[in-house]
Parts: structure tokens; C-alpha cells; sequence
């Protein structure tokens, strides 16, 4: 097994769904996928065939899933990748540079990182989703190092580092910070943050200049964190969840709406806009697909969104509307009645809903995108009223 990990029996819903949302990223370098493109797309460096990328992505999974161990995951899958024709050396072509290289495929090493890269960041990422719901009891992360023999000194210096769950510090500092890390962080209690010698000043980043190998693209990353792993795997995926339907709809060639439908049932399914409500900056989840409607308002895509925000208003102390009533909104602008009421307040669909009606208000950003303004129940007299004062939007 790689020292320093081992799978829980049955992960996380938040650990498991961080690898099941993953569209599929054929890349040919590491550095040529950004942090932010990691977050939604599977990808391993010269796995640019989907046959091979499929194989790997599917047995990460199952072995995430399974609590599979190294040894047994890697004895498994080694003769399909060799009958796939990826193992050992082999010549291929750069994309980037137009040149052949003798490109490193399979090897017993590359499996170790795969799955070390893949679990840890999984890990990671469900961590800090959980953390946004149960940051009011467990308010506090605290830096640990973890059990190798050696310790990077950057990494050592954030020992026992306690600040608030939502501190800018684990915007960059959230583990693991390079290749093979093995730090964590805990979350903690305020009694234990106290019992421990309370909350750490905010130490001061230092940042650094790397140049990217592949795209000339300088850019600042902290001292201490290897490059490619600056950044928190969980706030990275609620700030691309829009990318990653995106991507799944690519990878699916965009023959159909039913994937896209599904990507989002499944999303508001889980737990995961729960958490992404409790967070302190914005970010915008897709909430439905609507070709027909997008054609008839001249939007962009088809895609609707709607932001953490709005999500936190009615899902707060004094909810109106449970987040997972958010699945609804796509049956409500299909089959809901539509009614303009002016520039000021746009487009609200209505539709009865367990009883009781509920109205979807819709909105054009300046820039051609549809969004969901609000989302709220309300009585079926003030629909009546609407419907008389304004009629039917298109008819």
C-alpha cells in the first residue's frame, strides 16, 4: 500500500462524489490542466486515448469506492493497460511542441501516483464540502503533519495552525501541498481550539513566481506548495460546477439533453448545494437545461444557474424552501405557467408543486446568460392575479 493512506471501509457521500462528478480530460502534461480544470476533470499526463483514461478513471473509483488497497488495485489493473497498449516507454508525439518524445506511460511508480494524486485529493475535497455544513459546531481546521520521517520545512512551519474553517489561509494552505504530502488538517471544536492554545494569527504567505513549462504562463504561488497543487480541491469544484456539466456534455458529444438533466438531478440530489450555501463567497451551480427556452430568449447556452446566495436565502434560518426542492426548478420551466411581468421583474413560471404553487423567476444577465433570480412558494390566489394583470408570456 502507499505509505501514508489507506481508504476508509465505505467513503464519504462527499469523498465518493468528488471522483463520480468527474467528466473525463485527456491531457498529454501535467501542468497542461490548470488546479481549476482538476476539480471537474479526471485527467492523467500522456493518457490522451479515452479507452485509457476510462480504464484508469473507472478503477480509481472503484477502488475510492471499495476501500480497495494499493497492491490489489495496481495487480489488477496492470495487465488490461498493458494489453491497452500503455505501459513502459514509448514514442509519441508532443501536441505542444509538434516533436516525438520517449513518453513514460504505465510503470509501477505512475499507478502509485495516480492513485496517491487521486484519493488524497478526493479526501480533500469532501472534507472541506462537510466542513461547510458543520462549521457552526466545528468551526476550526488545524494543520497537521503527517507520518513520514522527514518533513518539508514550509510544511513544518504550518504545524498546529488553527484558524476559522472559512480563513483565506486554507484558500492556498489546504492539504496535501505537493506530491506526496502526506500533512492533513482536522476539524475542530472551539473547546479543543481553546484546550489547544486558541486561534493562530493569520501567518503571511509568501509567494513566489513559476513559470509554466508548457504555456510560457507565469503566475504566483506560495512558497513552499509544489506547483499544480496550489489551491483547495473542494472550493475549486463549487467554483466550476458550470465547467463540469460543461465538460460531461463534451466528453458526451452534445447529442442529447438527457445528460445534462441528469448531471443536475444527481447534483441536487446530494449534499453538496447544502454546503456550497454556507459559503462565504459566491459561487453559481447549474439548476436546468432548457434548449427551447434559450432559443426563444436568445441566451447563450441552455444552461440555468443559480448562485450560492440565492440558494442560502431560502434555505437559512427562516427556509421557505428545502435545497433539494432546487431539482424542481427544471420541471417548473417546462411545464410551468409563464408570465412576463416587465423588464424590471422579468419572466416568473408557475406550477403547483405538493400542493402548493410555486414560482421560478428568471432572469438574462447583461452578458446573454439565464440565471434564477428567486425561487418561492406562494398562494395560488397571487398567481391568479399575475396571470389576469399580465396574461400568458407568448400567447
Amino acid at each position: 500500500m502507499v505509505a501514508g493512506f489507506k481508504f476508509d471501509t465505505k467513503p464519504s457521500p462527499e469523498v465518493a462524489g468528488f471522483l463520480d462528478k468527474k467528466g473525463l480530460k485527456p491531457s498529454f502534461h501535467w501542468a497542461d490542466v490548470s488546479p481549476r480544470e482538476h476539480a471537474f476533470g479526471f485527467t492523467v499526463a500522456k493518457a490522451t486515448r479515452l479507452d485509457v483514461l476510462t480504464t484508469l478513471f473507472d478503477e480509481v473509483k472503484r477502488a475510492q469506492r471499495n476501500g480497495i488497497p494499493f497492491d490489489a488495485w495496481a495487480k489488477d489493473l496492470e495487465p488490461r493497460l498493458e494489453k491497452l497498449g500503455w505501459w513502459g516507454k514509448q514514442d509519441m508525439l508532443d501536441p505542444k511542441t509538434g516533436k516525438m518524445i520517449k513518453a513514460q506511460l504505465g510503470s509501477p511508480r505512475r499507478l502509485k501516483t495516480i492513485y496517491w494524486a487521486n484519493t488524497r485529493s478526493a479526501r480533500a475535497a469532501g472534507l472541506w464540502e462537510r466542513a461547510q455544513r458543520t462549521k457552526a459546531a466545528l468551526p476550526y481546521f488545524v494543520y497537521s503533519l503527517g507520518p513520514s520521517q522527514r518533513h518539508r520545512p514550509d510544511h513544518q512551519a504550518q504545524s498546529g495552525i488553527t484558524l476559522p474553517v472559512d480563513d483565506p489561509f486554507w484558500d492556498v494552505w489546504f492539504t496535501p501541498n505537493g506530491w506526496r504530502c502526506k500533512c492533513w488538517v482536522r476539524q475542530i471544536s472551539k473547546t479543543e481550539a481553546d484546550r489547544n492554545g486558541g486561534v493562530s494569527d493569520p501567518p503571511e504567505i509568501e509567494m513566489k513566481e513559476w513559470t509554466n513549462p508548457r504555456t510560457g504562463e507565469t503566475i504566483k504561488i506560495p512558497e513552499g506548495i509544489d506547483p499544480g497543487w496550489q489551491g483547495n480541491p473542494g472550493k475549486n469544484r463549487a467554483r466550476t460546477q458550470i465547467d463540469n456539466l460543461n465538460l460531461k456534455m463534451e466528453n458526451a458529444g452534445k447529442h442529447s439533453s438527457a445528460l445534462p438533466k441528469q448531471v443536475i438531478n444527481e447534483l441536487w440530489r446530494s449534499k453538496a448545494p447544502h454546503s456550497y450555501s454556507k459559503m462565504n463567497e459566491r459561487v453559481h451551480l447549474p439548476v436546468a437545461y432548457v434548449p427551447g427556452l434559450a432559443s426563444k430568449l436568445d441566451a447563450k447556452t441552455p444552461l440555468v444557474a443559480v448562485s450560492s446566495d440565492t440558494i442560502a436565502v431560502k434555505v437559512g434560518k427562516h427556509k421557505t424552501i428545502e435545497a433539494n426542492k432546487f431539482e424542481q426548478v427544471q420541471r417548473v420551466l417546462e411545464e410551468g405557467t409563464p408570465i412576463d411581468r416587465g423588464p424590471q421583474k422579468g419572466l416568473s413560471f408557475w406550477l403547483e408543486l405538493d400542493g402548493s404553487m410555486h414560482a421560478v423567476a428568471l432572469k438574462k444577465s447583461g452578458d446573454g446568460y439565464l440565471y434564477i433570480a428567486t425561487f418561492f412558494q406562494a398562494s395560488g390566489k397571487r398567481f391568479d392575479a399575475l396571470k389576469a394583470k399580465h396574461g400568458i408570456w407568448g400567447e
